[in-house]
């Protein structure tokens, strides 16, 4: 194969969006609430809640809470605390209200 050039294109562009910062991380999870985001994927269905556990466990976090996107509703021990009619959407209310309730948020995909 003299002479044969082969071409490789590289498909990873630059990023688009420049100056965003991360959000502070605590030095602990020792005592706080994280809240886990469920997208509803097979594969982190499939270990959430043993996320609970390790994060308990090994972290000393004090609770664990879930929210579904499908549904777009905290899931508390006892019930259903805010629906939202537009299933999936997280709306800013919804958001603020996460964000007072859990001192760290996860939002957890998969596969």
């Amino acid at each position: 194969m003299s002479g044969s050039t082969i071409l490789i294109m590289d498909p990873i562009g630059a990023p688009r969006i420049s100056g965003l910062k991360l959000a502070p991380r605590p030095e602990s999870l020792n005592g706080l609430t994280v809240g886990l985001l469920n997208h509803g994927w097979w594969s982190f269905n499939t270990v959430l809640h043993h996320f609970e556990e390790l994060l308990k466990e090994r972290c000393g976090v004090s609770d664990v809470i879930f929210v579904d996107s499908k549904v777009a509703r905290i899931k508390e021990r006892g019930g259903v605390k805010w629906d939202n009619p537009n299933s999936g959407m997280l709306e800013p209310k919804f958001i603020d209200e996460l964000a007072d309730k859990c001192d760290v948020f996860i939002n957890g995909l998969g596969n």
